[in-house]
């Protein structure tokens, strides 16, 4: 049986990017540092003892292990992320099935996500609209992660009449710390998370959905 990715992370040094973490199945683990790093970067690296290329173990790979302990977790936080000094290591939290769908273009009336509105809007790129371009909202809904976080995902699809058609499927974890207002100020931070708002969703069009307050927790 092929092994599956059960937790995935990534390593960052003074505030950038620079190599994954990824726990299989299995129980391998694989160290991916990213191509193009800087001197600086590399030599952190390689002082903490990884180096600059693939590690693949059957057990804990002991520099990442080290970043990730009960003192370096961040407290008060539903994510996991570990901050030691210039390190910080974050999980990448995995989907879950439970989603909250606001919004279908192919929803037929009826659906619990069925709405009149066709949420397009005018292409726009570089200095200006393309001539013809036009842009729609293909889906837009909240998905539950597996670690107790939320998710905003909305789907945009581009066609300017021939035979042109872009787009893809932009997905935005929703900040812990916006739960701690109250439920419409909280609405009126959501709509500007993946594009809603320029899709025309406002918080109104959210407070309508019966079942978005409960889903979120509130």
């Amino acid at each position: 049986m092929c092994a599956y990715l059960t937790d995935k992370y990534v390593l960052s040094y003074k505030g950038e990017r620079i190599a994954l973490y990824k726990v299989l199945s299995d129980g391998r683990r694989q160290f991916y540092p990213y191509g193009g790093l800087s001197d600086e970067q590399e030599e952190a690296l390689i002082s903490l003892g990884l180096g600059t290329k693939m590690i693949e173990r059957k057990r804990p790979i002991k520099a990442v292990a080290a970043l990730m302990t009960d003192e370096a977790r961040v407290p008060g936080i539903k994510a996991t992320v570990f901050v030691t000094g210039d390190w910080r290591l974050e999980r990448i939290p995995q989907e879950t099935e439970e989603v909250f769908t606001v919004y279908r273009h192919n929803a037929e009336k009826g659906d619990a996500w069925y709405s009149e509105k066709d949420h397009s809007a005018p292409h726009c790129e570089g200095n200006g609209p393309i001539e013809g371009m036009r842009e729609w909202c293909t889906w837009y809904l909240f998905r539950r992660m597996d670690d107790g976080t939320y998710q905003a995902e909305l789907d945009e699809s581009w066609w300017w009449g021939g035979s042109h058609n872009d787009g893809g499927t932009i997905r935005t974890p929703v900040p812990e710390e916006w739960f701690r207002l109250c439920f419409d100020e909280f609405l009126e931070n959501l709509v500007r998370l993946s594009a809603a708002a320029h899709y025309g969703f406002t918080p109104d069009e959210l407070r309508e959905r019966e079942g978005l307050r409960e889903f979120f927790g509130y």
